[in-house]
């Protein structure tokens, strides 16, 4: 990979100031290498409900693989603004949030019942020291304010956990002054038969809605009038409902005005009031508590099996109340896409960006059904992942030999784990991340962490600090100069890149799947079929499943929930694509895309006008090959 281009970040705007151990106050951004992996069109013709409007008419709605610091910095080498932010990113909960990963079986589970899953992954770690997701976090509010319209307005959602300390965030990189609301979401009705806890029901989220200056774009939006409201209004001769108001102080001439209009009514005492007819209002004025969006329900309807799913209603209230048709709607933590089908939905543009290739593929899926037109762009910014940063992580560690958590070897959890060395001594590891660049500021914390171990253990006779990327001038020379400068610890700290450590063993981290494809020639098209399908990734996850579920080590098996492959195997694959055109960049056929439900498998052979193709096998787990018909007639 070239070393990557770099922007400055324009410094914070308010004078608001969080302060916390570690605090990190970064003003340069790395812009990386961006690659079309492909290109969506509506694949049904323009009819009269759909609207064309001049504001970004040259506009490609954009689908991005990458960190959401990445996705901002393209946009920034590109000049695109974005009028509405939305953003659901990690709560910080100490949860990990994990996906459910189902065979396709046609419904007829031979899997504990009704059950038809062979376990879960994690998708990502929501699991922080609150200082580093704080800095994480403040980066990216700049990066993000950096590519906002003047216009423009955010919405940042979030919870108990962290959301009072990221409100304060919030008005130092904004400015307090465009701290607009903070809006309280229902979060469902079904949290309040939670009878277990011994406090008081959580039944909201928070939504803090920030603006980039004084002038933003604001639409006022209405409610259905409650029950209580309509049951209280009077009825006219011809059926007309209406409530009484106050005329305030109005001229004598426009209360003659009503009267003639039948609008105004004398009360018992002499006085005279406004009819307002129910049918001429657009309902009740919105305000910043929302309890008429239920979460719970929306989830189901959806069904897309994602976590975190935000229901479109809520998206729809955001959308329609601060952006106007045309207007570019940015979702940096997209997950399953809603932010994007809604825009699109409601006639604006859309940016969608995610770091896992799970949260891409929904969202991908989702828009084609939607008839969404927009390219896919994946941003190269470091190590290769494997489906997303938790899972890569956790893989990199499982092939380094000697690891163990830092559960295992009762440190805290600043700590990735260690490497086991001689005489039962340990190195502890930390790990700045793969996306995360080690400089100078944040070497200087892991120190003063390396510091606290002289006191805690005797057990480590030395630190391992690996990266993935860092600053040119941090190297080994650099590590030793500062730990001879401060002279707190005895311990042998190394600087360790993850090429280096990986080695030989990188490609072990990602066996390709394979399949077995037979092309049959009709005519001028051609008969594939996929005769057999195997993933080495998914055969494991299959072996560890039947080591649980049958007591591997028992005395007594239960064989019958053993699961085993098929010989066509394609119970293991989720979706099947065409490329017909052999563009460079990859366009999708959407009459011959074939995607099998949970309950369902896909069709396996298909009919195509042509014997040049590219065919994009996609397993349960999200892992996709591309073979090249050419390839199979060799």
């Amino acid at each position: 990979m070239k070393t990557p281009r770099q922007y400055n970040i324009m410094p914070a705007k308010g004078q608001s100031l969080l302060n916390f151990q570690g605090r990190r106050f970064p003003d340069m951004i790395d812009v990386f290498e961006t690659e079309v992996v492909e290109e969506v069109r509506k694949a049904k013709k323009q009819s009269l409900f759909d609207k064309e409007t001049d504001l970004n008419s040259d506009f490609r709605n954009l689908l991005i693989q990458g960190d959401c610091l990445s996705a901002c910095a393209y946009l920034k080498s590109q000049n695109i603004k974005v009028d509405l932010v939305y953003i659901d990113p990690p709560f910080a909960s100490g949860a990990n949030y994990a996906k459910k990963i189902y065979l396709r079986n046609n419904g007829k589970s031979e899997i504990e019942a009704d059950d038809n899953t062979i376990g879960e992954e994690i998708m990502y770690g929501d699991i922080w020291q609150k200082e580093d997701y704080l800095n994480w976090l403040y980066e990216r509010l700049l990066a993000i304010k950096d590519v906002m319209s003047e216009e423009a307005s955010i919405y940042v959602h979030l919870d108990w956990h962290i959301g009072h300390y990221v409100k304060i965030l919030l008005d130092e990189v904004f400015g307090e002054e465009n701290f607009q609301r903070e809006i309280s979401v229902s979060t469902g009705w079904a949290l309040g038969f939670k009878t277990s806890t011994n406090n008081w029901i959580r039944q909201h989220d928070s939504i803090f809605f920030h603006t980039k200056s004084a002038e933003f774009v604001f639409n006022k939006q209405y409610a259905d009038y409650p029950i209580d409201y309509t049951n209280r209004s009077r009825k006219d001769s011809d059926g007309k409902l209406w409530v009484d108001q106050s005329l305030g102080n109005i001229s004598q001439e426009k209360l003659q005005t009503l009267i003639q209009e039948g609008k105004a009514f004398q009360t018992k005492t002499g006085g005279w009031r406004k009819k307002q007819y129910l049918d001429e209002m657009q309902g009740v004025l919105l305000g910043d508590i929302w309890t008429d969006i239920n979460p719970i329900n929306s989830q189901a309807t959806q069904n897309l099996q994602y976590t975190t799913q935000k229901p479109e209603a809520l998206l729809e209230r955001i959308i329609k109340a601060s952006s106007n048709d045309g207007m570019i709607i940015a979702d940096f933590f997209s997950g399953s896409g809603t932010t994007a089908r809604v825009a699109n939905d409601l006639n604006r543009k859309f940016i969608a960006c995610d770091i896992g290739i799970n949260a891409v593929q929904t969202t991908r899926d989702r828009l084609v059904k939607a008839g969404a037109s927009f390219d896919i762009i994946k941003i190269h910014d470091g190590l290769r992942l494997f489906r997303n940063p938790a899972q890569t992580t956790a893989k990199i560690f499982s092939i380094i030999d000697g690891f163990k958590s830092h559960t295992d070897l009762s440190l805290n959890g600043f700590w990735d784990g260690g490497i086991a060395q001689a005489k039962g001594s340990y190195a502890p590891v930390k790990f700045s991340g793969i996306h995360d660049k080690l400089t100078k500021e944040l070497l200087d914390v892991y120190l003063e962490e390396i510091y606290k171990l002289e006191d805690t253990t005797n057990e480590a006779n030395e630190v391992i600090i690996i990266y993935a990327h860092k600053e040119i001038d941090i190297d080994q020379d650099y590590l030793n100069k500062q730990l001879n400068k401060t002279a707190k610890t005895e311990l042998n700290v190394r600087l360790v890149s993850l090429d280096s450590l990986l080695g030989e063993k990188r490609d072990t981290l990602w066996t390709p799947d394979n399949a077995d494809i037979k092309i049959t020639m009709q005519g001028n098209g051609c008969k594939v079929e996929i005769k057999r399908f195997f993933s080495p990734y998914l055969k494991n996850k299959i072996d560890d499943y039947n080591a649980k579920k049958t007591k591997k080590g028992m005395i007594e098996q239960d064989l019958s929930k053993a699961v085993e492959i098929s010989d066509t195997g394609l119970e293991l694959i989720e979706a099947v694509q065409f490329d017909t055109t052999l563009e460079k960049v990859w366009k999708s056929n959407p009459n011959l895309e074939d995607k099998a439900g949970i309950k369902d498998k896909i069709k396996g052979i298909y009919i195509l006008n042509t014997d040049k193709f590219r065919i994009k096998i996609r397993n349960i787990a999200g892992d996709e090959i591309i073979i090249d018909s050419e390839g199979i007639n060799a």
